[in-house]
């Protein structure tokens, strides 16, 4: 019999998780479409001028509610350049705990 799988946060997440995280990806690739955003985007400093501080969209990191401006330091210099808008959701959302998002 094979044994359960695990994951590096402790316990597998619930579909409901995946959902609200699939749901937070659309809704960014939409804003950055909608926004027209030019790719690449090469920096931090580029991307912190797409997501300015008081950005609506937001995930829990460490416990913590966190708006994606908020993620943006947390970033490392090997997520540049993001390519594109799936790309950024996917770089952003890194960072997000699975347990809740908003």
């Amino acid at each position: 019999m094979a044994e359960r799988s695990t994951t590096m946060l402790g316990e597998e997440p619930a579909p409901k998780d995946i959902e609200s995280m699939d749901a937070l990806k659309v809704a960014i690739v939409e804003q950055l479409r909608d926004a027209d955003v030019q790719f690449p985007i090469k920096s931090k400093g580029q991307l912190a001028n797409i997501y300015p501080k008081g950005t609506r969209k937001a995930c829990l990191y460490k416990g913590k509610e966190v708006s994606l401006h908020d993620m943006i330091p947390m970033l490392e210099e090997k997520d540049f350049p993001i390519n594109s808008a799936g790309d950024a959701a996917i770089v952003l959302l890194g960072k997000c705990d699975l347990d809740v998002v908003r």
